[in-house]
Formats: C-alpha cells, structure tokens, sequence
C-alpha cells in the first residue's frame, strides 16, 4: 500500500481530546479531525504505512478506545446491535423485492408507488445510523451482505419456479409468472440498492469530515435527498421500462422522492435517538482489567 495520494498525516494536537492534522494535497489545506472519525473515514485508507501505524499507535494508546478497526475491539452488546441492524436491513431489502413487483394507486394523492416504498426508506435510516457508529468499511460490508442475501434468495425462489408442480393446484402458472417478475425487480432494485446506499455512505462520511461530526441533521438528510432521488430513477427506470408509460413512470418516481423525502425528515429524530441510545448502552468503554 503506497498511500499519499490525497491526504498525509503531519501530526497529532492533544488538548481535552486528541486530534489528527491531515494535509489535502491537491490544496495543500490542513484540517483537524478526531482520531475516531479519522480512523472510521476514507482519509485513512489513503495513508501509508509508517502514518498508520502513527495513528493506531496514538489510537490504540487510550485504554478505553473503542474501534471499528479490529473485531475484537467492540463491545460485545455493539456487535449485537450491528447484527440486529444488519438483519433488519437485510429482511427490508428482500421484502421491498418481493413486494415492488405491484405498482398500486394512492387515491387521496393520486401517487402510484410499489407498496415496497413504504419499507425500503427505512434502509437509508439503518445505513446512516451503521454509518454513524461503525464507519464506512461496515456500512459497505452490511450494503454487500444485504445484497448478497437477496440474491440467494430470489435464485432460490427461480429454482423452484422450475420444478413441476401438481395439476390439482392451479397457481404454477402464476408463480412462474411471479417470479420472473420478482427477477426483473431484482435487477432494478439491487443496481438502485447498490448505488444509491454507497452514494448514500459516502456522502454521510465526507460531510460528517467537513463539519467535524457536528450537525448530525444536515448529512443524514442531505445524504438521504440526493441518494433517494438517484434509487428511485434508477429503480422505476429499469423495474418498469416498456412494462409502464414513460409518463407514469414519471409520477411514480416523483411519488417515490416525496414519500422518500418525507422519511430522510421523519428519519432524523430516530436516529439522533439512537445515536444517544448507543452511547449511553452500547458504545461503552470496555473495561480491560475485568
């Protein structure tokens, strides 16, 4: 790992909390920033060798540092809120599939919207919070696993659309149907999922840089805007191109943005509750004479 192309570590400050001073070398500006938000971020994955080991060193010099970097580091009851979280994202994801194959009417404000809109929201609220207290590299990990899964699922609903069915029971032509369906959504949706969640990580991670990991409202919801309007073109795009007419697919893409949008403002009170919630149970230093 050569390191250096964007950022270099000068050196560390300590006053109450010790922060890191990293050059930008395309500007040559210096910003300070904490060594937990550092080590967590894309900056570091652009340091060389000696300047990580500068920072682990001075990292892993607190007793009571707790990181994303190591397994072994995390309080167990974090790591079970990581899973729990990751399985709810996962079981969101497969269950917006499944049920984003039927556009519906919503008469009182004419939207036309799959029903998977009114779960598949709440993914951006579970990314931003893994985000918020695992870093980039877990929030990516989760993003992939999730996808993965639904995958091995919609295959596994495919292979058996294959097998033969009984004559008595009727519905083999419509679950063949079903599935093929649920395979066209498949392919919208995880090139929707794939994209938009990163855009999603990664917007999140440069603002919290920028603002020093204050402002919590403004990078869930700015990140949460422009990666729900990027999901839902792509996804109405692909899901119902020469299924629907181009003009409803318009409206339902701009129905999808508003309810999205009204999630990205509902979102942030759960997640700065969570985010106080972590702190208070489960981010807790790990006592290392116990």
């Amino acid at each position: 790992m050569d390191g250096n192309k964007k950022f270099k570590l000068i050196g560390f400050n300590r006053s109450d909390v010790i922060t890191a001073n990293v050059m930008i070398l395309a500007t040559g500006k210096h910003i300070s920033i904490g060594l937990e938000d550092l080590e967590s971020s894309e900056i570091a994955d652009d340091f060389n060798k000696n300047e990580l080991k500068a920072l682990y060193r001075r990292f892993y010099g607190d007793k009571h540092t707790v990181t994303s970097y190591d397994l072994s580091d995390r309080h167990e009851r974090s790591w079970y809120a990581y899973l729990i979280i990751s399985i709810a994202l996962t079981v969101i994801y497969i269950l917006s599939t499944v049920s984003g194959v039927k556009p519906i009417l919503i008469p009182v404000v004419h939207f036309i919207v799959p029903p998977a809109i009114f779960f598949y929201p709440l993914s951006f609220i579970l990314v931003d919070i893994i985000n918020e207290f695992y870093g980039l590299r877990m929030a990516r990990r989760t993003i992939f696993l999730s996808l993965l899964s639904n995958i091995f699922f919609v295959t596994g609903l495919w292979a058996t659309s294959l097998l033969p069915g009984l004559a008595e029971w009727g519905l083999d032509i419509s679950y063949s149907k079903f599935v093929e369906s649920i395979i066209a959504v498949l392919f919208a949706s995880s090139s929707a999922y794939l994209i938009s969640e990163n855009i999603n990580s990664m917007l999140l991670c440069k603002i919290k840089e920028l603002t020093n990991s204050r402002y919590l409202f403004i990078r869930v919801i700015t990140s949460t805007v422009v990666a729900s309007a990027i999901d839902s073109i792509i996804f109405c795009t692909l899901a119902f191109y020469n299924v629907l007419s181009t003009d409803t697919i318009k409206a339902m893409i701009i129905s999808q943005f508003i309810i999205k949008l009204i999630y990205a403002l509902i979102g942030v009170g759960p997640i700065y509750a969570t985010r106080s919630l972590f702190r208070r149970y489960i981010h807790k230093p790990v006592n290392l004479t116990e």
